[in-house]
């Protein structure tokens, strides 16, 4: 079954149009809105140009588009509207009708293909770790070579790249498959291995499996796994989501275990997603349906399941939830629990507000991104905590960047690390 994208979905617009009653609650939580105070940067005033747009009422498609990009999608107005409108979904499909389902220029077309390939994902991994380890980095950082020779965007990008070293990627290292460390074998996990976290972040992903090995459970990590898609879709590319979406449906929705388990919120979003593109279809949508029951992210499983032991970590951590957990999925009070029961959990303020990554949107909207990061980074400060953890790869490397320019210094880690900590601290007591 293929999307229709040639139109927009001119009835469900205007029907979200008019579900909008302009309460003004969306406002107290829009990133942008927050920063510009004008409609166009509002969920609301979104809504209504998009079903302008479908309706012909508006005749200049690049106004669109350039409003649906300047959404950060982080969907927080889809959690507080009292109606249901969901300008975060809306975003993402008017950037797919208006691009054809396709990405918007080469440059965009060749970044988005070196997600079907995750040998290519190994590759960059072992080119990030020798840039490293060579010195590279460190007199790049030092003498700013690429701003100076015209490049500060590409200097800019480069500063996302964590203050720790990269470690291998998990893929070519790691075991296809791990067993219990101690006890009965409660069941089988596949491990969805993400492509951000593998390239930059392999170390959570092995504190993840780590943890749910030693919470007596089997681990399978499916080298099949391709992208989830996320990137694709969320830059209009409907084509090459479906791609991937469908490889990942046709290994997954047939695996034989009892949960699929992802460390990375944009993954999980997307795994329990795929029933709202492909749900009508007669092959695809019941292996859908099927993903979509069986996917937890870690903080899911760990708060579903438990923990075993007296599990304490050492030091105050504090939690940022990533929107596409939050307000995509759902999950906040799964990663508060596991947190509370196995640190000195701090709460923080504002803690489902974007932090300003949004996927790439910290590279197109740099400026935007920054002022929304100095603000999360303030909250941060007045938590107290010294440990700042969260679920995703683009989040981690968004606040590791706003720990190193804005403060406080505070350890930015997956959850999976600190919790995997807690439990070698509980194992030398």
């Amino acid at each position: 079954m293929q999307l229709e994208v040639e139109k927009l979905d001119v009835e469900k617009l205007v029907a979200d149009a008019e579900q909008c009653v302009r309460c003004g609650l969306c406002l107290s939580v829009c990133p942008t809105y927050r920063d510009y105070q004008t409609e166009i940067q509002s969920p609301r005033g979104r809504v209504l140009l998009y079903a302008d747009y479908a309706q012909g009422l508006v005749d200049d498609p690049l106004k669109v588009l350039e409003a649906a990009y300047d959404c950060l999608e982080c969907r927080a107005c889809q959690t507080v509207c009292p109606n249901g409108v969901k300008p975060g979904e809306a975003a993402v499909d008017t950037k797919v009708t208006l691009q054809a389902g396709k990405p918007q220029n080469l440059a965009v077309k060749l970044a988005l293909a070196i997600f079907h390939y995750p040998i290519l994902i190994d590759i960059a991994n072992l080119l990030l770790v020798a840039y490293q380890r060579s010195g590279l980095q460190w007199l790049i950082r030092k003498t700013r070579l690429l701003e100076r020779v015209g490049l500060g965007k590409l200097q800019f990008a480069e500063s996302l790249l964590p203050g720790r070293k990269i470690k291998p990627a998990m893929r070519l290292f790691y075991p296809r498959r791990v067993e219990p460390k101690n006890g009965e074998v409660k069941g089988t996990v596949a491990f969805f291995l993400g492509c951000v976290m593998n390239l930059v972040f392999s170390e959570a992903s092995t504190a993840a499996v780590e943890v749910i090995r030693r919470s007596g459970w089997r681990v399978v990590i499916p080298r099949e796994t391709t992208c989830c898609g996320a990137p694709h879709i969320e830059e209009g590319d409907w084509y090459g989501f479906e791609k991937l979406a469908k490889k990942n449906l046709d290994y997954y929705g047939r695996l034989d275990v009892d949960y699929i388990l992802t460390d990375c919120a944009a993954c999980g979003a997307e795994l329990k997603g795929y029933v709202k593109h492909f749900g009508d279809d007669p092959v695809y949508g019941p292996l859908a349906r099927r993903v979509a029951e069986k996917t937890l992210m870690f903080s899911e499983f760990v708060d579903r399941e438990g923990l075993p032991g007296s599990a304490r970590f050492p030091f105050a951590t504090t939690h940022q939830h990533a929107c596409h957990a939050c307000h995509a999925q759902g999950v906040k009070e799964q990663p508060e629990r596991v947190l509370s029961f196995a640190t000195d959990y701090h709460p923080l303020e504002g803690s489902t507000d974007c932090c300003g990554s949004a996927g790439v949107y910290n590279l197109t909207h740099t400026e935007e991104s920054m002022r929304i990061l100095e603000r999360k980074m303030a909250s941060v400060a007045r938590s107290g905590a010294e440990v700042l953890t969260v679920e995703n790869p683009g989040c981690l490397l968004q606040l590791d960047l706003g720990s190193r320019r804005y403060g406080p210094p505070v350890k930015v880690r997956h959850i999976a690390e600190v919790v995997l900590e807690a439990l070698k601290e509980a194992e030398k007591s």
